[in-house]
């Protein structure tokens, strides 16, 4: 049997165990079903509402979707509450076919099915000033329709996210517009909460943390090697230029496969496996990426984020961006002296005002409550006397 065909036969049955779970089991009006990253991780927007939700109304029944490694990682941690269940088994697909709520960061399945005006599907995507094109926008050939044409509501933070999803998702529903649920904590910016998740990490008291965080590329192998960042080199400048110690917090992209951390491994903790991306954002002074849009968070702070791009040119051609880099108001490096000079460069106030341009060019409208307002709407969709029928 070909592969196709498998694909066709699997995606066929999946379909048909949704509808037919769905119409023998009815819709659970208390059940949330949670997913990120596909499954990946308890973390991002989908783990703030949770917990939230089960805060605000604990009767809530909470599923999460797990893959098997993500399982093994984080079930000793995970609330009581909540109910993990394994990632695209049948038991997944029946815990979505009878939720009243889906709530991701992601996109789902093509076979999955909601059954409209009686399940609701907050989609809630991981960064709405996105660098690279995401669904429609890439064209892919034989791109058929997706879910999150029909989702109930979508998390906004900026005028930018709001166009970016019309085309992105051919969304043409209302917004959640108030701001992305995992930067709630980064608009607060409580120092007693940040120096909680420096001693998680084990960060020595007075240290500087520089959050690296370089993102997946196709083309990663074209990059010269002259043209890597050398992150020797850049900690030392900091540590020269502000005269302070800097430890480095290294976060890869899950479908990266890294970089050689040999020349500074007693200066890193590699955080690549830690949850909670946003904490780490809390925690860092200074955020150093190639094309993630954390960085794009990290600046409601007013805190320093350079991008270091050296394989731009390639990259726009190869991956397909929204925007010239070129254009904005990012600070950009290409190669290791154009990163040393802008940290030379560096003051606070240069940093303030960097930030507030971004802020400017993508119209940002981060409030602060914004998993407030998500837990809000789906709680006023819970809750009726008697399980819904297909």
């Amino acid at each position: 049997m070909g592969i196709d065909r498998y694909t066709h036969l699997a995606s066929a049955y999946r379909y048909l165990l949704v509808r037919f779970g769905r119409l023998f089991k009815g819709i659970d009006p208390e059940k949330v079903v949670f997913c990120c990253f596909q499954g990946r991780s308890y973390g991002d927007n989908p783990r703030v509402i949770s917990e939230r939700l089960h805060e605000l109304r604990p009767q809530t029944k909470i599923v999460w979707l797990f893959t098997r490694e993500a399982m093994a990682r984080v079930k000793d941690t995970l609330p009581d509450y909540v109910t993990p269940v394994f990632y695209k088994t049948k038991y997944a697909f029946l815990e979505q076919a009878t939720a009243r709520v889906w709530v991701d960061n992601f996109t789902k399945q093509r076979y999955l099915t909601l059954r409209k005006g009686k399940q609701f599907y907050i989609q809630t995507w991981h960064g709405d000033r996105a660098i690279k094109k995401i669904c429609y926008d890439l064209n892919l050939p034989g791109d058929s329709r997706r879910i999150e044409e029909d989702c109930a509501r979508v998390c906004t933070a900026s005028a930018f996210g709001e166009n970016m999803f019309r085309t992105a998702f051919r969304y043409r529903g209302e917004y959640l517009k108030a701001g992305s649920p995992r930067n709630d904590i980064l608009v607060r910016n409580d120092p007693a909460q940040a120096k909680a998740v420096r001693r998680k990490l084990g960060v020595p008291e007075g240290t500087k943390l520089l959050l690296y965080a370089p993102t997946y590329r196709d083309n990663e192998k074209v990059v010269p090697k002259r043209a890597q960042m050398d992150l020797d080199r850049t900690l030392k400048k900091l540590e020269a230029r502000t005269g302070e110690q800097w430890l480095c917090l290294f976060r890869a992209h899950y479908l990266s496969q890294g970089i050689d951390l040999e020349a500074v491994k007693n200066r890193i903790v590699d955080v690549t496996k830690y949850e909670d991306m946003s904490e780490l954002l809390l925690a860092a002074d200074m955020v150093l990426t190639d094309y993630s849009s954390c960085a794009l968070d990290f600046i409601v702070r007013d805190l320093p984020a350079i991008f270091f791009i050296a394989d731009w040119e390639e990259y726009k051609a190869t991956r397909g961006v929204y925007f010239d880099m070129h254009d904005t108001p990012f600070m950009l490096a290409h190669d290791q002296d154009e990163l040393e000079a802008l940290i030379d460069g560096l003051t606070p106030e240069k940093a303030r005002a960097n930030c507030a341009a971004i802020r400017d060019y993508f119209g940002y409208y981060e409030t602060g409550r914004a998993t407030d307002a998500a837990c809000e709407y789906i709680i006023s969709k819970l809750g009726s006397t008697k399980k819904m029928k297909d």
